[in-house]
């Protein structure tokens, strides 16, 4: 039961989310009559909106210089532990890292924050 162009086309245009969604769960009660519903609660992390690279379809970066600088961040480890144990209480099975390029967070920064949620939590990691 594969969307048409036009039907593709009229949901990316339009902006009614329920109507969506509805469509959607319709599709769903068809492919999948028994009414088996299953979910995953995971978090995105972002741990530095600094970025070197300007990707059209990001609002997200800040330069690491001029006037939009002081608005970024690179979170340490502790708030990044913290936002991952949140996750883990409510539920939360994984966690999605994702950053913008900084030229100060080498492989080895990389590296040693995988290594610690690694060590300290039984959390699949989307990287």
């Amino acid at each position: 039961m594969p969307l048409s162009k036009e039907q593709a086309l009229e949901m990316f245009r339009s902006d009614d989310l329920i109507g969506i969604g509805m469509e959607a769960d319709a599709l769903r009660r068809k492919l999948h009559p028994d009414g088996v519903v299953t979910y995953i609660v995971d978090r995105n992390i972002n741990y530095t909106n600094y970025c070197t690279e300007y990707c059209t379809f990001c609002a997200f970066y800040r330069p690491l210089k001029g006037p939009k600088a002081k608005e970024g961040y690179i979170l340490g480890a502790d708030t990044i532990y913290e936002k991952i144990r949140e996750t883990v209480e409510l539920g939360g099975t994984g966690v999605l890292m994702q950053g913008g390029l900084h030229p100060d967070l080498r492989i080895e920064w990389h590296e040693q924050m995988l290594r610690g949620i690694k060590q300290r939590f039984r959390i699949h990691l989307h990287c």
